[in-house]
């Protein structure tokens, strides 16, 4: 644990329902975002990150924190109304990249795309039948070769 000053420690388990036990979601009862997040001081520091970074250790540059009671919950809608935004047991808080938290949650679109092993048409992607590029923006993209094939030789034969 990070030596943290015992007062902001206070002032931040206070505003913490921890009745339901070390293996339940804490959920923070102070401020929000219009998003649903728990927030924290007078920086308005999401509280999820404040608690990882009180009670386990800092977060390393570069890395998010996950809530992996979402991610397990399949029954949890997401969005502005998922509990699991308010949640801060450090047992349920893990450092990871941005990419890797997009790709963990089910109700993201990376997740969805992700997901998916054919094509619109129905061409595997596999390796050998798959495109990848990234946008003018900077997303990163995948098309099936095939129907990359096909489209160049119609616009050729037009």
């Amino acid at each position: 644990m990070t030596s943290v000053h015992p007062l902001r420690l206070r002032a931040f388990i206070t505003q913490v329902d921890t009745t339901g036990g070390p293996d339940a979601c804490w959920l923070w009862r102070g401020d929000l975002t219009t998003d649903g997040y728990a927030r924290f001081g007078k920086q308005n520091d999401p509280a999820h990150r404040v608690a990882y970074e009180l009670m386990v250790r800092p977060v390393p540059d570069g890395l998010v924190v996950d809530h992996l009671c979402h991610n397990a919950d399949q029954s949890c809608p997401g969005g502005t109304g998922c509990v699991h935004r308010r949640c801060v047991n450090p047992a349920h808080l893990e450092a990871v990249t941005q990419r890797d938290n997009l790709l963990r949650s089910p109700h993201t679109a990376p997740n969805r795309n992700a997901a998916k092993t054919h094509c619109p048409r129905g061409h595997e992607y596999s390796p050998e039948n798959t495109y990848s590029r990234r946008t003018a923006k900077g997303r990163a993209r995948r098309e099936c070769k095939t129907c990359r094939r096909e489209r160049i030789a119609a616009r050729a034969a037009a």
